[in-house]
């Protein structure tokens, strides 16, 4: 993949349903190279020092290694843009007749991606590396993913 497009991807990690996100896109076939990075870590101010906030937790940002910025619903549709198996999906949600429903459709998912989490059952990046490193029994215990 070395000709390949690198997206990066300002997620957030305290999120269960970015988190459960981020490890499945990682395993589809994709045209581009994800790079997954916390949003408003320290990495994310190193890598992009341009940027005033590189991303704010309650939202997914894309940026591509063109510079190009993706926010919103344009960043959804960039990450299934970059998945072979939902390029067509991606292509229909960006024409301006599918737009506001892609728009809509996001937001919900955004504002409500915590409680989503909690339901279904999802932890974050987070909670599993606290998980790893904080065991009062002292023997190891089984990750939930």
């Amino acid at each position: 993949m070395d000709d390949a497009m690198r997206l990066y991807v300002l997620y957030d990690t305290g999120c269960g349903l970015c988190s459960t996100i981020v490890q499945w896109m990682s395993g589809q076939p994709s045209s581009c190279e994800f790079r997954f990075v916390g949003a408003g870590s320290e990495e994310a101010r190193r890598l992009f020092p341009q940027m005033r906030n590189p991303a704010r937790p309650e939202e997914l940002v894309v940026i591509s290694d063109d510079g190009s910025v993706y926010r919103g619903e344009a960043a959804y549709i960039m990450c299934l843009y970059a998945l072979d198996a939902y390029r067509t999906l991606a292509m229909r949600l960006a024409r301006p007749s599918f737009r506001p429903f892609a728009r809509r459709v996001f937001a919900m998912l955004s504002s409500n991606r915590m409680r989503l989490s909690d339901f279904l059952g999802f932890r974050s990046d987070e909670a599993l590396a606290r998980a790893l490193v904080t065991n009062p029994a002292g023997r190891p215990e089984q990750p939930v993913w």
